[in-house]
């Protein structure tokens, strides 16, 4: 693809481009790549310090400081795509041309800190986007500004190396109590359903992978092992030992606006993939994900290892490529150019 519009995007120091390779990491460098299109991710450094004020990651994709001087890096018109409401107005020293308020998550409960500044947000960008139906709806219904849905994605290319099993990495546990092995990597945070992970846990083995000094919380029982947070080329080496992918979440009003990244990872690999009935899954991946709760979770994991086959592997797999952030990236240009054509 090629965009009409020679664009370069930027995104504010919100996160660090190094913790959790999370949607706006991704979805910047899935836009890089598209001919015409520059993408400059500045980073908050929290995690990682960057070894110089600006970094080239490929072509076209770059990861600055936020007292770098990235000027001499734009090309054609500036889009400000900004997640975080309260960085609407973060001072970039270059001209903005466009800002997209990307709605990421229901600004309630966990995320009710969101809802300060999402008026002010929505009323000074050009243009929403919105990653579940529940937000795109939200939207749609409150604002007079172009919305637009652009659901999380995921680097079909990275993960589907856990198709086969990967060299075990040095800390994944060898069980040997011949029970199958069901895991979850992420932010081991307060949405995560602890009775619903030890249940499963009765019967099975549970990897859980992804503690750190942000989620420092554990999960503790005799057949959980919890690991610490991974870099993300790691990860496959991890998927790759699961014998299933679980998303675990509680069913909260927060989750209601969700569409976990981590599912289109899960399906590159091709495993089986259990998830509690997060709305935006059940409308959408209901024909390769198995959903369970605390009454039938393991009777749910049983029968998706024991009916799993090669045409639901390959079902899952193609569900990854459909779901991309390369086509992801493609829906963004696509809107932004018909929005800067105007």
């Amino acid at each position: 693809m090629k965009s009409k519009e020679q664009i370069t995007v930027i995104y504010p120091p919100t996160v660090d481009y190094y913790l959790l390779f999370q949607r706006p990491q991704q979805l910047l460098r899935a836009m890089s790549k598209i001919q015409n299109v520059r993408a400059i991710f500045m980073s908050n450094e929290m995690y990682r310090k960057l070894p110089k004020p600006i970094v080239e990651i490929s072509k076209d994709m770059y990861v600055v400081s936020g007292h770098s001087d990235y000027k001499s890096l734009i090309r054609g018109k500036v889009v400000y795509w900004v997640s975080y409401p309260e960085h609407i107005d973060y001072p970039l020293t270059v001209k903005k041309d466009f800002t997209v308020f990307d709605a990421i998550d229901n600004p309630v409960e966990e995320f009710s800190f969101w809802a300060k500044n999402l008026k002010q947000a929505v009323e000074k960008a050009d243009a929403i986007s919105c990653t579940a139906n529940l937000l795109y709806e939200n939207h749609k219904e409150n604002s007079d500004k172009p919305v637009f849905l652009c659901p999380n994605g995921g680097d079909y290319d990275h993960f589907k190396k856990a198709r086969k099993k990967l060299e075990k990495p040095a800390d994944f546990p060898s069980f040997d109590n011949g029970k199958k092995v069901v895991g979850f990597y992420g932010a081991l945070a307060s949405w995560l359903d602890i009775d619903l992970i030890k249940k499963i846990a009765e019967k099975f083995n549970v990897v859980l992978i992804g503690k750190n000094i942000y989620y420092p919380l554990e999960v503790d029982h005799p057949n959980i092992v919890n690991l610490e947070h991974k870099d993300y080329s790691q990860l496959p080496y991890y998927l790759s030992h699961f014998d299933v992918a679980m998303i675990p979440f509680k069913l909260t009003e927060m989750m209601k606006g969700c569409d976990p990244v981590k599912l289109q990872e899960y399906l590159s690999s091709g495993k089986p993939v259990v998830s509690t009935e997060i709305e935006d899954v059940v409308a959408n991946f209901s024909d390769v994900v198995d959903f369970m709760n605390i009454d039938n979770c393991q009777e749910v994991i049983e029968k998706a290892i024991s009916e799993n086959s090669k045409d639901k592997e390959q079902a899952r797999i193609q569900t990854a490529i459909d779901n991309s952030w390369d086509v992801r990236a493609q829906t963004a240009i696509q809107a932004l150019n018909e929005y800067l054509s105007k």
